[in-house]
């Protein structure tokens, strides 16, 4: 039993970490698009030259854009490629939360499957 609760923890884990280094990419391309350059893909916000003070940055920027606590303000007026983004922003937004909801859970089932 206990390898499936940590099996299933560390898939929870994994999807954290995999959602938040979505819902950063993502507002990397919104940055991109708002700048007017070319939208990278989403593992180019991993792979990068270190050492180029703008790249960091942008990255720096694009992972406080948009702060889980706060909605995405989407406006009636904005081009569908930033709407979709946006909207992918706040599905990860709601796939983060569902994750750490799981893992509180995962939490407290930890005392019945693991007693102290």
């Amino acid at each position: 039993m206990s390898v499936v609760f940590f099996s299933i923890t560390a898939l929870v884990i994994f999807g954290l970490l995999f959602l938040f280094h979505r819902k950063m990419a993502l507002q990397m391309q919104y940055l991109q698009i708002k700048a007017g350059k070319k939208v990278g893909t989403l593992k180019s916000f991993l792979f990068f030259d270190w050492k180029d003070i703008k790249e960091r940055n942008l990255r720096a920027e694009a992972f406080l854009l948009f702060p889980m606590l706060y909605a995405v303000p989407i406006e009636e007026d904005e081009k569908g490629e930033v709407l979709e983004l946006k909207q992918k922003i706040k599905r990860s937004h709601v796939g983060i939360y569902f994750c750490l909801i799981l893992f509180i859970v995962l939490g407290i089932l930890s005392e019945k499957v693991i007693p102290a």
